[in-house]
């Protein structure tokens, strides 16, 4: 399993900001109303970014010994688990920046500068997703030296 790279989440969240930017921009200028993003998006990404980290430090206990009875196929399944958060999180990141992108052009129009406003909560609390994802799976990373590229690979 390879690690994650910032350089890999950047281009997933650029794309996803991107497409949904210009299908935003696309169906809103026709004057239909914006629908509000929920708080539960960004109630969602901060509970799963929690858990993220949780897990991740389950296993960083465990890969430090202070945690002996963890089994490896826990510690495989929260890399897992860090990597999905952090791929999901990008995407997230770049859908609701592209949709509060796409309606910047009505900021001065109360209801839909509420509808900007809880798009950039979503994303920001998306971005911290991605930045727990990151985080716990570079917790799982052991100190062993992987044979075949010379670097630390994840538990």
């Amino acid at each position: 399993m390879s690690a994650l790279s910032w350089q890999r989440l950047t281009l997933v969240g650029l794309v996803s900001l991107a497409l949904v930017w210009l299908l935003t921009a696309g169906l809103w200028s026709s004057g239909a109303t914006p629908p509000h993003v929920p708080w539960t998006a960004a109630a969602i990404a901060l509970v799963a970014a929690a858990c993220a980290l949780w897990f991740g430090w389950q296993v960083r206990r465990f890969l430090t010994g202070k945690k002996p009875d963890l089994s490896a196929l826990r510690a495989a399944r929260t890399v897992v688990f860090a990597q999905a958060c952090a791929y999901g999180g990008a995407v997230l990141t770049g859908a609701y920046g592209g949709y509060a992108l796409g309606l910047l052009d009505d900021w001065s129009h109360g209801p839909r500068r509420e509808v900007i406003i809880s798009a950039l909560i979503a994303a920001a609390a998306s971005l911290l997703l991605v930045i727990a994802g990151l985080v716990a799976e570079h917790w799982c990373k052991h100190s062993d030296e992987d044979d075949d590229r010379g670097e630390a690979s994840p538990a």
